[in-house]
């Protein structure tokens, strides 16, 4: 049971992966091809902008879910069996999709900071992936480890400056 399972989180993540591969691959190539096609309105470029902004947006919900779906699986089953697939393809399509963010002439700046913002939070769930991998590799090594001390913070309805001094019991 627990194996069939295992086979299916893996097909799961690779569909995922598969259709993740593909939804970039078509956006890539509406920025790539824009320049090429015939000159659309003002308005047909602002609703073809908000459509391209949903789709990464969709495109970031769906790394989300897989992420968080097998970070909770991995409580219940080892961890070389069950990671989501973050491609290296996918990671480089979507820093070839982010240059071409950046070159792409929005209408609204807004568009344009939403998309590059979305972008970003998409290519960290493949910069988490690298760097547990690199963890795992070099967790015997106690040199990585780094100890943050934190001072006590003041009441919450305080500003820090202005804090009352406490009184020390006896």
């Amino acid at each position: 049971m627990q194996e069939n399972h295992q086979v299916e989180l893996l097909q799961s993540s690779l569909n995922f992966s598969t259709f993740i591969y593909s939804f970039a691959q078509f956006l890539i190539n509406y920025f790539e091809r824009r320049n090429q096609t015939q000159e659309l309105s003002e308005e047909e470029l602002l609703q073809s902008e908000t459509q391209v902004i949903q789709s990464l947006v969709l495109i970031e919900k769906l790394h989300m879910l897989l992420f968080l779906h097998f970070y909770i699986y991995r409580t219940y089953f080892s961890y070389e069996v069950i990671t989501p697939s973050f491609t290296d393809s996918n990671r480089e399509l979507f820093e070839k999709m982010q240059m071409l963010l950046q070159q792409y002439p929005f209408l609204l700046e807004e568009h344009q900071m939403i998309s590059e913002k979305t972008i970003a939070q998409i290519l960290n769930y493949y910069y988490i992936r690298i760097h547990e991998e690199t963890y795992e590799e070099s967790n015997d090594d106690e040199s990585n480890l780094v100890t943050i001390i934190l001072s006590p913070l003041p009441p919450p309805w305080l500003a820090n400056n202005m804090q009352i001094p406490r009184k020390k019991e006896v």
